[in-house]
C-alpha cells in the first residue's frame, strides 16, 4: 500500500527544497527523489491527517479537460524525441489536478520499474478511462504512441466541448428554478402570514384562493425540515435505484422516449458512441475489443444491450450494421453510415462523420432549448407570483367594499 512521505533535499546548486510524495516505502521514495537530481537530507513518513478539501478533490474524477491537456502535452513531448520517463517527470510537475498528479507519480515509478505505460495506467483505477488504457496499449504495440496520444487529445477535447455545452445549457434553468422556489417559499413563509394576521384582526372572511395559500404557508412553516429531508432522501433513493441494473433497464428506455429531451439524450449517446468507437478503431484497437470498451464507457443500458448484440454479431462474422439497425437506439442514418464504412473499409471515418453530425445537431437543439426555456420559466414564475398577489388582493377588495358600504 502506498504511503505518503515528507522530504527535504538539496539540488545541484545546494539550494534547499522540500515536498511531499507517495511511494510504496521509504527506499522507493528516496530513489524517486534522487532520480530528480536531488540529494536527500531528510525523509519521513507523513501521518495521515483529516484534510476534508483534499479528500473531496481526490474523490472527484479527473476532468476531461485535464486528460485532454495531459494527452496533448504527452504527445507533443514524445514527438519532440523525449523519453517516456522524461515526459512523465515533466507532466507530474506541470499538472494542476491533485488526483492526476498522484496517479502520474505512481505511473512514473512503475514505468521506471520496467512496466508498460498501459499496464501502469490500468493499475490506477478511477483515474485513467478504459478508452485511454486500451488505446495506449494499442499504440505501444504498434509503436505509434505519440499518434495515439494526439488522437486521444482530440477525443477528450471534443468530449469536453460537448459536456460544457450541456452544462451551460442546464445551469441557467437550474439557477432560475432554485431562486424561484426560494422566493416563493420566502413569500409564503414570512410575508404572507403578516397579511393573514391583519385579515384576522379585521374579521375578514378569506376567499378560497387565500385559504389554499394559507394552508400551504402553514405546512411550509410547520414541516420545512421534513420537506428538505424528504427531498434529499428521494433524490438519494432515485440515485440508488438508477445504479441497479434491473431498475436501469426499465428507466433508460423510458428516458429515450421522453418528448424533446429523449431525442436529445439519444443524439448525445449516438455522438459519444460514434466518437469513442472511431477513436479506438483509428488507434488500432480490434473492433470486438473496441465495442467492449465503448460498453464500459456508456451509462445507458439500452445502448449497452445493443452493443452486446453487435459484439456477438461481429464474432459470428455478420458485421456491425445489422445488429445496430435491429436496436431501438440507433437511427437509420447511423446504420447506413456504418454499413458504408464496413463495405469501404473506412468505418472509423464514417463514425467520425456521424459524431460530427450529431454533435452539431446536439449543439443546435441545446441552443433552441435554451432560448425556449427562458420565456417559459419567466411565464411560470409570473403566474405563481400573480396567484400569490391575487390571493392577497382579494381580501383587501372585500375590506374596501365593506368600508364603502
Amino acid at each position: 500500500m502506498a504511503k505518503t512521505f515528507a522530504y527535504k533535499a538539496k539540488d545541484r546548486t545546494g539550494q534547499a527544497v522540500e515536498g511531499v510524495l507517495t511511494a510504496e516505502n521509504e527506499l522507493a521514495a528516496a530513489n524517486y527523489i534522487r532520480n530528480k537530481g536531488y540529494f536527500v537530507t531528510r525523509i519521513a513518513e507523513k501521518r495521515e491527517t483529516v484534510d476534508i478539501l483534499a479528500a473531496v478533490r481526490n474523490w472527484q474524477p479527473v476532468k476531461t479537460k485535464d486528460l485532454a491537456v495531459f494527452c496533448r502535452q504527452f504527445a507533443t513531448m514524445m514527438d519532440a524525441g523525449l523519453s517516456m520517463i522524461a515526459c512523465l517527470h515533466i507532466l507530474i510537475e506541470q499538472t494542476y489536478s491533485s488526483r492526476l498528479k498522484q496517479a502520474l507519480e505512481v505511473v512514473y515509478r512503475k514505468v521506471q520499474e520496467g512496466r508498460p505505460l498501459s499496464q501502469a495506467m490500468e493499475e490506477c483505477p478511477g483515474t485513467f478511462p478504459q478508452l485511454m488504457v486500451s488505446m495506449v496499449r494499442a499504440g505501444e504495440t504498434g509503436g505509434v504512441l505519440d499518434t495515439v496520444l494526439s488522437r486521444l487529445a482530440v477525443h477528450f477535447e471534443k468530449e469536453h466541448k460537448i459536456n460544457e455545452k450541456i452544462k451551460s445549457a442546464m445551469t441557467y434553468p437550474a439557477v432560475v428554478i432554485i431562486m424561484a422556489m426560494l422566493s416563493v417559499a420566502f413569500i409564503l413563509t414570512f410575508v404572507f402570514p403578516t397579511f393573514i394576521q391583519m385579515f384576522d384582526n379585521m374579521k375578514v372572511q378569506l376567499p378560497l384562493p387565500t385559504r389554499i395559500l394559507l394552508g400551504i404557508s402553514a405546512f411550509l412553516r410547520e414541516f420545512w425540515p421534513l420537506i428538505f429531508a424528504g427531498a434529499a432522501a428521494g433524490g438519494y433513493g432515485l440515485a440508488l435505484l438508477h445504479k441497479k441494473p434491473e431498475h436501469r433497464r426499465r428507466i433508460d428506455p423510458l428516458l429515450l422516449k421522453l418528448p424533446v429531451f429523449g431525442m436529445l439524450l439519444r443524439k448525445i449517446a449516438i455522438a459519444r458512441f460514434s466518437r469513442t468507437l472511431s477513436t479506438l478503431i483509428r488507434g488500432g484497437v480490434p473492433l470486438i475489443l473496441a465495442l467492449d470498451v465503448v460498453k464500459r464507457t456508456t451509462d445507458n443500458t439500452s445502448l449497452t444491450d445493443a452493443l452486446t448484440e453487435a459484439q456477438n454479431s461481429v464474432r459470428e462474422g455478420l458485421g456491425l450494421a445489422t445488429p445496430l439497425g435491429a436496436s431501438a437506439v440507433f437511427t437509420p442514418m447511423v446504420v447506413q453510415m456504418v454499413a458504408v464504412g464496413e463495405e469501404t473499409g473506412e468505418l472509423d471515418k464514417m463514425l467520425e462523420k456521424v459524431a460530427d453530425f450529431y454533435e452539431s445537431d446536439v449543439d443546435d437543439i441545446i441552443s433552441r432549448l435554451s432560448s425556449l426555456i427562458e420565456p417559459i420559466l419567466i411565464g411560470v414564475l409570473g403566474v405563481v407570483i400573480g396567484l400569490i398577489v391575487i390571493s392577497i388582493i382579494l381580501p383587501l377588495f372585500d375590506i374596501v367594499t365593506n368600508v364603502a358600504r
